[in-house]
C-alpha cells in the first residue's frame, strides 16, 4: 500500500517553506511518497493523501487565513494529521506558540492531529539586536520531527 503525503504549507517571511522543504525531504528520504505544496497558489483537495502535514507562519498575532481553509475540510478528519507552525513566540517558548496558535485552530474544527509543533521563525533583520542571535531557525528541529512522522507512518504500514 502506498501511503500519499501532502506536505503543505502557508508563508510570509520563507520560514514556513523553508521548514516544510526539509520536512518533504526528510520524508521522501524514508521512502514516502511526498508532495509539497506552497498554499499561495492554491488550496489542494486533500481527498487523496493518507497523511496531511500543514504548516503556516504567524502575523499580527495570527495564523494565515489561506491555512485555515485547508483544516475546514471535512475529509481532513480521516487522515493522519500533523500541524506546524513558526512563528516568533516559538524562538523563545515553542510550547507557548503551540498553546497560543495552535490549540485554538484545532479547538475550533475539531481535529485530532497525531503532533503539534512550532518551530522559531526568522527574526527580521529590524528587529534582530546587534548582540543577539540573528539565526534564529532550527531546521535540525524539523528534520527530528519529520523522522518521527515518518517512523509513525511506517509503524501502520506494517
Amino acid at each position: 500500500m502506498t501511503n500519499k503525503t501532502l506536505v503543505a504549507y502557508f508563508s510570509k517571511g520563507g520560514a514556513s517553506e523553508e521548514y516544510a522543504k526539509v520536512i518533504a525531504e526528510t520524508l521522501t528520504a524514508n521512502g514516502l511518497a511526498v508532495e509539497i505544496r506552497n498554499l499561495a497558489n492554491d488550496i489542494p483537495d486533500i481527498t487523496a493523501f493518507d497523511t496531511v502535514v500543514l504548516g503556516t507562519g504567524v502575523r499580527m498575532g495570527m495564523v494565515y487565513r489561506r491555512w485555515r481553509k485547508v483544516l475546514k475540510q471535512k475529509a481532513l478528519r480521516d487522515k493522519r494529521l500533523f500541524l506546524f507552525l513558526s512563528s516568533g513566540t516559538a524562538i523563545e517558548d515553542p510550547n507557548r506558540a503551540v498553546e497560543k496558535f495552535l490549540r485554538p485552530v484545532v479547538d475550533k474544527y475539531g481535529l485530532k492531529p497525531a503532533s503539534l509543533i512550532s518551530f522559531p521563525g526568522k527574526t527580521p533583520e529590524k528587529w534582530a539586536k546587534l548582540d543577539g542571535q540573528k539565526e534564529t531557525m532550527k531546521p535540525e528541529t524539523a528534520n527530528a520531527w519529520a523522522q518521527m512522522i515518518a517512523s509513525q507512518i511506517q509503524d501502520k504500514r506494517a
